[in-house]
């Protein structure tokens, strides 16, 4: 889980240091604008096909839920499926991305999707680990950890400390969250 979590915050990184991402967000708060997710998973998409590491990848590929613990839906579909050059052929990574100016909301919405994973069946791919990434406006890494242990203790999910990680996005007034 460990060496996942590592080459996720590689990418995750390596992403939020480009000055066009930096650009997008510093617009995106100058001009208030919401629901900005989609143009987040689009660039993080571009990204992904550009990366030195070469990542194998697909975009919400749908995963089927065990119905015993899911009645409602058939099917999850992860914004991100991710493989590593190296990794096991059919071992993968999933990966959501979530954005909201309030930490509170962002942290809500990356823990909900984290339960539903839990509800997921084993399928033809193996999703060997999930994780959350999300953006929101600056705020004390202490707050932010204190929001994410406040609602994680409402579900069965555990936090692994050394696969969370809190980061400024350089020039803007934005910092992301990955667990």
């Amino acid at each position: 889980m460990q060496r996942d979590f590592d080459y996720i915050f590689e990418l995750v990184s390596d992403f939020f240091e480009r000055r066009h991402i930096q650009k997008g967000l510093r617009l995106i708060n100058q001009y208030e604008v919401t629901g900005w997710e989609v143009w987040l998973q689009i660039e993080f998409s571009c990204f992904l096909t550009e990366h030195e590491s070469q990542p194998e990848w697909w975009r919400e590929e749908a995963i089927e839920y065990d119905y015993r613990s899911e009645k409602k839906k058939y099917f999850l579909k992860p914004d991100f499926i991710i493989r590593k050059k190296g990794w096991r052929t059919d071992s993968y990574a999933a990966l959501e991305l979530k954005q909201h100016r309030e930490s509170g909301s962002c942290i809500n919405n990356m823990v909900k999707d984290m339960v539903r994973v839990a509800k997921a069946r084993r399928s033809e791919l193996d999703i060997r680990s999930y994780w959350a990434i999300g953006v929101m406006e600056r705020e004390s890494k202490s707050e932010v950890r204190s929001k994410l242990e406040e609602r994680i203790d409402t579900t069965n999910l555990e936090l692994v400390d050394s696969c969370v990680e809190m980061r400024v996005i350089p020039n803007t007034q934005h910092m992301y969250l990955l667990f």
